[in-house]
């Protein structure tokens, strides 16, 4: 059985280990940045280090497999890809309550929590997260990073830009065609029409609220 840890002891992280033992997934430890908790446990499961302590020979030999449910897609998205360079797999989770329709193409590490609805003909990108209840409409491509909170519903064949972000609750009606790279949907937002790069959009229809001019890092 492979050795795996989860980058990230705070809540989150918590509850992916949960599901991660339900599942039969040997989560031998967290990483994470916060030097206080190194050497201490939550729930049982030891905090082993911090993000720099992978690339040490010492912590390459005994773990082979890494999960990285940060709600950050930035972060998530750096980390992983670094660290699949570095030789680490970076398996995908998909809850056992989840519905995958046919014709469905994931990439990879990418994370689906329960209740989770994917129709057929959807594209999800690499490091791609979905918690509990969302819902993705046919023909749909998430490209990587995408981040869909809790109760999210996404319509029928709309393209997502990577790192997009999807805030609890938030509506994409069917008919909207593009929403953009680093765009970020509001808690409860209703989009009815296409969202630009960078921008942030809420209520009810969604209105642009903030523009970025350049990449979130």
């Amino acid at each position: 059985m492979k050795n795996s840890i989860i980058i990230g002891a705070g809540t989150y992280g918590q509850v992916y280990a949960s599901y991660f033992k339900e599942a039969g997934i040997n989560i031998i430890g967290y990483i994470d940045d916060n030097i206080d908790l190194i050497g201490k446990e939550i729930n049982g499961v030891p905090i082993l280090g911090k993000y720099e302590d992978l690339f040490d020979l010492k912590f390459k030999n005994k773990i082979q497999d890494i999960y990285c449910p940060i709600g950050v897609n930035s972060i998530r998205t750096k980390y992983l890809s670094t660290l699949k360079n570095e030789g680490y797999g970076i398996p995908n989770f998909l809850h056992h309550s989840v519905s995958i329709g046919p014709n469905v193409n994931i990439g990879e590490a990418v994370y689906v929590l329960v209740g989770s609805i994917v129709m057929p003909y959807v594209t999800i990108g690499d490091f791609t997260m979905i918690s509990m209840g969302g819902n993705v409409a046919h023909h749909v491509d998430l490209r990587e990073g995408v981040f869909i909170s809790a109760g999210v519903n996404v319509g029928a064949s709309i393209d997502v830009g990577r790192n997009a972000f999807f805030g609890i609750g938030s509506t994409v009606m069917t008919g909207v065609k593009k929403i953009g790279e680093y765009a970020m949907i509001g808690a409860g937002a209703v989009v009815i029409k296409d969202v630009p790069d960078y921008t942030t959009v809420v209520g009810n229809p969604a209105k642009t609220i903030k523009t970025l001019q350049s990449e979130i890092k």
